[in-house]
């Protein structure tokens, strides 16, 4: 089930959504607001991008774009007081790591062939020095995703080809 997350933001903040909404950029408000969340928790180390044990910050720390790591950074302060906020709802599907370790396999494209989406996969998850789901299991994670709303399963002269329909 999803969770529901209801946001308060400066009605200038929400004006510029509505701008970027607009111009095409983003869906909706609430496309924004979970685009947002799901870029923060990349760079503070959700497990889905952090891939060798580290955060998005730690990676950039290491090559020296950023000073510090993760555990370097303060606290973000809360919303200042000021005019009435604007409320933005988010929902949030519940999935597990391995399920967004799929979803990232479909980086840079739509489609995938099984045997191509198994291979990626588990070299993937070799790189991190985790051992990888034989393929049955991985086929049972893929049709949860079908079940889910995030992948699409179709066949093309006899193969399995797997379509990523909502990345998160």
């Amino acid at each position: 089930m999803p969770e529901e997350i209801t946001v308060k933001v400066p009605n200038k903040l929400a004006e510029f959504i509505d701008k970027l909404t607009e111009q095409g950029y983003f869906d909706s408000r609430n496309d924004f607001a979970r685009c947002s969340m799901e870029i923060i928790a990349q760079l503070y180390g959700l497990a889905k991008t952090s891939k060798g044990g580290k955060s998005l910050l730690d990676i950039l720390s290491d090559n020296g774009k950023v000073s510090g790591t993760s555990k370097d950074v303060k606290k973000v302060s809360t919303l200042p007081k000021g005019p009435s906020p604007t409320a933005i709802v988010v929902k949030a599907e519940a999935l597990n790591v391995q399920e967004y370790d799929i979803i990232d396999l479909f980086t840079g494209g739509t489609f995938e062939y099984e045997d191509a989406l198994h291979a990626k996969y588990t070299m993937e998850l070799m790189k991190q020095a985790k051992a990888p789901l034989p393929k049955n299991q991985f086929i049972k994670l893929l049709e949860g995703l079908v079940a889910k709303g995030k992948l699409e399963r179709r066949e093309h002269s006899s193969k399995v080809i797997w379509k990523i329909i909502d990345r998160y």
